[in-house]
């Protein structure tokens, strides 16, 4: 490989030679002065072995670049490539990323619980028929009830339609003191209309019989004022009233047929 490249290099160094020679004699035609083409001729072979000795050492150095020309370096540099500096540190490894926690499983929905059936409706009892009225028991004639009385009286004599008075509204209405009296019973006009009325009291002691009179007498005078200009015919009647007493028991009655009444109520008492 050394021999072909120093051949080659004296090949090149003689064609230079022969370059500069054929340079000189042009320039001696040109000048026309034969001592002169004389002294270059003969300085010039004294130029030639400097300059076959300079281009040894360019010779050594030039097997680079002959190398890479030629094919047969050209493999060498391939399998050689200069590493490019120090290798960079090696990176970090990343960090694994957690992993992500499980979800928590939802929790199953409770079944809802069946409807209970609703409850067959019961069959709507059927309505009693209203019982007629029986007939009332006769009073004791010895202590009869207020209310037995008053039903008696009211079967023999016909009035009009009457409702039974309150307990709490005595006072008020009679100006009479429910202590003064053992029981009692009272109807009053459903309507507005009439002053028909019907009362029978049992006083306590026989010695406030005497107020309970003048509680009734107060109230029939109430009764007659309310229909004095309102109704002439019901304020006639009012001013008929009747207070009739028995033992203990008072009545008071206002009707066209005060004197009826006073007959039935009379008669249970003398029935013994």
């Amino acid at each position: 490989m050394k021999i072909r490249l120093m051949s080659v290099m004296m090949a090149a160094v003689l064609m230079g030679g022969l370059l500069s020679a054929c340079s000189g004699k042009n320039n001696a035609n040109s000048s026309g002065s034969p001592s002169t083409a004389t002294s270059e001729a003969s300085s010039s072979p004294e130029a030639s072995p400097s300059a076959s000795e300079e281009p040894s050492p360019s010779a050594e150095a030039s097997p680079g670049e002959s190398a890479s020309s030629s094919p047969e370096a050209s493999p060498s540099l391939e399998a050689s490539p200069s590493p490019s500096g120090k290798p960079s540190a090696d990176p970090a490894p990343s960090k694994k990323p957690a992993p992500s926690k499980d979800p928590a499983p939802s929790k199953k929905p409770t079944p809802s619980k069946d409807p209970s059936p609703s409850k067959e409706p019961t069959p709507s009892k059927k309505p009693t028929p209203f019982p007629s009225p029986s007939p009332s028991v006769k009073p004791d004639a010895t202590s009869p009830a207020t209310k037995d009385i008053v039903d008696t009286m009211l079967e023999q004599v016909e009035q009009p339609r009457l409702i039974e008075l309150e307990s709490d509204k005595l006072k008020d209405i009679y100006y009479l003191d429910p202590e003064l009296l053992t029981e009692f019973t009272i109807r009053m006009p459903l309507m507005n209309v009439k002053t028909n009325e019907i009362a029978v009291l049992k006083v306590k002691n026989a010695k406030d019989i005497a107020a309970v009179k003048k509680g009734l007498e107060k109230h029939a005078i109430d009764v007659q004022k309310q229909f004095e200009t309102y109704l002439q015919d019901q304020y006639e009647n009012a001013k008929n009233y009747k207070i009739v007493t028995k033992g203990n028991y008072v009545l008071f009655v206002i009707s066209e047929s005060a004197d009826d009444l006073v007959k039935a109520f009379s008669d249970i008492f003398e029935k013994k």
